[in-house]
């Protein structure tokens, strides 16, 4: 970006370029920040009182058998922990599930099934960064994305069920069931509430839907009001009174705004205020989480682990951000815009993938690719359209990368040689799946408009 500035070759290179982006890419990290840095807080408390494995004992109180409990612990549990926390915590839980279900082998392609839906994921801060990049109304983008990445909500339990043994007729019905539960899910809850906990209303939905079918639903309506699960449903809850109170705040003209020349922030808005307020409720009734024999103080731990992820995330935003003010985020789409709608959606789509790929997280990949693509959008008349697709692509591809690999490593016993590059093999397999699908949702909105 600084060789672009240097050599001017889409204008004179100014300096007032420098504290402009600067402005703009704080002003977005802080948006970015105020959920990764409560949302650890709030995963490391989960993880300390036991809410994690509290859910292990919810599923096998389900009695299952193996392709069922395969496709809940996946499209559930794990979409629903990993909408609702983010930092590939969903795979510390899932993982040793689907251990105790299928082979070694098999656990890497399940495992990152279970992480394919991140454009729903984190209680959806890439999607809160690129409406905002987009120039768009959060609610319009959440709709447009419903059609770009619902198709590979549907297809993920059928999915699940070529790694799983003892696949029968009865067992299809159930993954189509659930696929059919888990795209439900995210639409009503994303319609209904917000974009912020859509994935978590659909993985809840397939948790339904296997809970509808278990022998002993007393049993399993125990385990789910387990203490430590509380904090779990606390911030579901927050999440959408949140949503009340800030619309009842507007109403009376209440709605503070942090904003620049050029990007604008609703501070109440964030999803962190929920984070926090789930978090201290913790702190509050396990006062032990704050700090255990086996770690750190937590008000240590947080920022040892979060400062690396904002400073790498607000270098983006800035690079980004300058790129936009020398004019090479412009020149780029109107380059796109001369070949063509149909050739313009693959570009658009793959680099999101590429910039989720390599950086692990489609919130970089917004930073660089989202204005470009809204710009493209404009040039055909579909903003929503394109943003969505770069959102989309960014999402199903993070899954793929090399941290979220790392990740699920971590979470299996004993590594063992040559781990890594089948987790990265599968992975990109995956992901080139996904992104087939977008394309195909984007194409095919484009014939039928």
């Amino acid at each position: 970006a600084l060789g672009i500035w240097a050599t001017g070759p889409f204008g004179p290179a100014a300096f007032d370029a420098f504290p402009r982006a600067a402005v703009d890419a704080l002003l977005l990290a802080g948006m970015v920040g105020s959920v990764i840095v409560p949302g650890l807080a709030y995963v490391e408390v989960c993880r300390r009182v036991g809410s994690l494995d509290a859910i292990g004992r919810a599923i096998d109180a389900m009695r299952l058998d193996l392709p069922r409990a395969a496709v809940v612990v996946v499209t559930g549990v794990g979409i629903m922990l990993e909408s609702l926390t983010g930092f590939g915590v969903s795979m510390l839980v899932s993982v040793p599930l689907l251990l105790a279900l299928v082979s070694r082998e098999r656990v890497f392609p399940l495992g990152l099934i279970g992480m394919s839906l991140m454009p729903w994921g984190a209680l959806s801060v890439a999607a809160l960064l690129g409406a905002e990049l987009a120039g768009l109304p959060v609610e319009r983008l959440a709709t447009a994305v419903l059609t770009t990445s619902g198709p590979v909500a549907f297809f993920l339990p059928l999915t699940c069920l070529l790694f799983v043994p003892g696949v029968g007729f009865g067992t299809v019905g159930f993954a189509l069931a659930a696929g059919m539960a888990l795209f439900a899910g995210i639409a009503t809850t994303s319609y209904a509430v917000g974009v912020e906990i859509a994935g978590v209303g659909g993985g809840l939905a397939v948790i339904l839907l296997a809970l509808a079918s278990a022998p002993d639903r007393w049993r399993v309506a125990r385990t789910l009001s387990a203490p430590p699960l509380a904090l779990l449903w606390l911030l579901i809850l927050g999440v959408v009174a949140q949503k009340l109170v800030v619309a009842w705040l507007a109403r009376e003209g209440i709605a503070p705004v942090a904003a620049s020349e050029r990007v604008s922030i609703l501070v109440l808005s964030s999803p962190g205020i929920a984070l926090i307020l789930a978090t201290l409720v913790g702190l509050a009734c396990w006062p032990k989480a704050l700090r255990v024999e086996t770690g750190p103080l937590l008000w240590r731990l947080v920022p040892q682990r979060t400062w690396q992820a904002l400073t790498t995330i607000l270098v983006f935003l800035t690079t980004a951000r300058l790129l936009v003010e020398i004019g090479g985020i412009g020149a780029l789409s109107n380059l796109l815009a001369e070949i063509g709608v149909y050739p313009a959606v693959a570009v658009v789509s793959g680099l999101g993938a590429v910039g989720a790929y390599v950086t692990g997280s489609a919130v970089p990949s917004a930073a660089l690719f989202m204005p470009s693509a809204a710009a493209v959008g404009e040039s055909f008349g579909d903003v929503p359209l394109f943003a969505a697709l770069q959102h989309s692509a960014a999402g199903h591809a993070a899954m793929a990368s090399l941290p979220v690999v790392a990740i699920m490593l971590a979470a299996l016993p004993e590594r063992q040689p040559g781990d890594e590059a089948r987790g990265l093999a599968v992975g990109c397999k995956l992901a080139a799946v996904w992104l087939a699908l977008v394309l195909a949702s984007g194409w095919t909105q484009l014939m039928l408009r």
